[in-house]
């Protein structure tokens, strides 16, 4: 791993240059916390008008439609998502993702355990 490189810790990782983050171990670990929970999230990055959140879901959890001041990026991780926008359903699975404009009106529900990074670009942090 190069020298320059920051894994962040903490609730807010310190700003760096650059952050490397491993994702399935991340995953792993959120997955591990979700027994007698529906929802566990970690902070991943949260700077230069950018924040980074994963969450781990179990199937049946839902996030309720609501919307943000930026552009929003939903990947999945692990699993299976369905994020409802505009009128439109999107079945999300591994290696895919959804970006929205910002003020879109969404919600998301896992079809599954399911593990999800979320972005949000510009608006307010």
């Amino acid at each position: 791993m190069p020298t320059t490189t920051t894994t962040p810790t903490g609730p807010y990782p310190k700003p760096a240059p650059i952050h490397y983050l491993d994702l399935e171990s991340k995953a792993d670990r959120l997955i591990a916390k979700l027994p007698g929970h529906r929802r566990q999230t970690e902070s991943l990055v949260r700077e230069h008008g950018v924040s980074v959140l994963m969450m781990a879901m179990e199937g049946g959890d839902a996030l309720r439609e609501h919307s943000a001041d930026g552009v929003v990026i939903v990947r999945v991780v692990r699993g299976h998502a369905v994020v409802a926008a505009n009128g439109e359903s999107f079945d999300v699975r591994p290696g895919e993702m959804v970006l929205m404009q910002p003020g879109v009106r969404h919600d998301l529900t896992a079809q599954e355990q399911t593990v999800v990074v979320l972005t949000v670009t510009g608006g307010d942090e």
